[in-house]
């Protein structure tokens, strides 16, 4: 290891980054064919930007012309927490968003590591670009090529000794660096727990995710209604999905975050209470409450989406008057649709008397269509 390259991942470790990689800006042929494969087959869903130039995913020098190298970087999110119980009350998160929003400070974090670099060079000429989870690079792929892990089939990157409860980060450089680039050779073997533990089967196979099934994509990407057919699969999660990564064999080395804002108490933590988020009435309001987290992505109108088909799949009876007061007055299409649904599934009779009454004033095609379905015992 050179000294240049031997400084560069001392300086990223110190600021905190667990993880460190080297690799090219040369294309990934290979990732790319798979990508073109799963977006022929619909698997992006609504995430148009996948499919509008997969080229330019895979070709890391496109995206940065001037770049030599990419420097890849692990940052565990991992906090040990309860086991989490609904109470027929709270609504579920996914562990990368109990914390602050990563994006955030990460981002911050690469700058800081470029300047680290640029003293390490002492070069004026010394150019960096930091990305976080916010560009067309297939991560993962960069990320496997620079040795930080493999591909798990549950579509994870995941490390041998530490499983896949990690964010990826990458800086672009204009150094021409040693690539690290010995692939990890271990495999997920014969194991199909992450497979089979997928409640709304979204994995059409091994490696092989089909978004539009998953629950993290419903309750954060996808912007329309939950599928009727789906929502009951969804289960407790009001946020994301950690069910394939929950059983995965590799995840029991994982060992509690040293980034203390990744921690829950840093953010809204593991659980949600649906009856006091069915509660906020305005945007404003629910900026101000979600402030800094990853929760505020969804919006208001996709997180109460979410916060009443968790209830009535919970049982919330708590959230009944509310949900009514949703399907009366929320500007939301989005959501008096799925409050008519969460609705009748908690109170048959009184979800059947507002669906009448949904039909006779709602203007909104969805919500009318929820209405007749929960006429039609849908």
């Amino acid at each position: 290891m050179s000294a240049l390259t031997s400084g560069i991942k001392s300086a990223a470790r110190e600021i905190g980054f667990e993880v460190v990689g080297m690799t090219s800006v040369e294309p990934m042929p290979r990732d790319l064919t798979a990508l073109r494969a799963w977006c022929a087959e619909g698997f992006a869903g609504d995430m148009i930007y996948m499919t509008r130039r997969p080229e330019l995913n895979a070709s890391p020098r496109e995206l940065v012309t001037w770049a030599g190298s990419i420097i890849t970087l692990a940052i565990n999110y991992y906090a040990a927490a309860p086991e989490f119980h609904h109470e027929t009350r709270f609504g579920r998160v996914a562990r990368y968003a109990w914390g602050r929003d990563y994006h955030d400070f990460v981002r911050l974090k690469l700058v800081d590591l470029g300047e680290r670099i640029r003293s390490l060079v002492n070069d004026d000429g010394f150019q960096a670009r930091g990305f976080v989870d916010a560009v067309p690079l297939l991560e993962r792929a960069a990320a496997e090529r620079a040795g930080l892990g493999f591909f798990g089939k549950n579509t994870n990157l995941l490390r041998p000794s530490a499983g896949s409860w990690f964010f990826l980060a990458e800086l672009f450089v204009n150094l021409d660096l040693p690539s690290d680039g010995e692939r990890v050779k271990v495999s997920c073997g014969t194991c199909t727990r992450c497979l089979t533990a997928c409640p709304t089967a979204a994995f059409a196979g091994p490696y092989k995710l089909d978004s539009r099934r998953c629950i993290s994509y419903l309750t954060i990407e996808h912007k329309g209604p939950i599928p009727r057919d789906l929502r009951q699969g969804v289960g407790e999660w009001l946020f994301g999905c950690d069910l394939c990564q929950d059983v995965c064999p590799f995840n029991r080395f994982a060992a509690d975050t040293r980034w203390e804002e990744l921690r829950p108490e840093y953010g809204k933590g593991p659980r949600i209470d649906l009856p006091g988020l069915l509660r906020i009435s305005t945007d404003a309001e629910f900026r101000e409450c979600f402030r800094g987290t990853a929760l505020l992505r969804p919006k208001r109108r996709g997180l109460l989406r979410n916060a009443a088909v968790a209830a009535a799949n919970i049982g919330c009876e708590a959230a009944v008057p509310l949900l009514a007061t949703l399907i009366e007055n929320d500007p939301e299409p989005l959501v008096r649709g799925h409050a008519m649904w969460a609705l009748a599934k908690l109170d048959r009779r009184r979800g059947e008397f507002m669906a009448d009454t949904v039909l006779k004033g709602d203007p909104d095609d969805f919500v009318r269509i929820e209405a007749l379905g929960v006429l039609d015992n849908l």
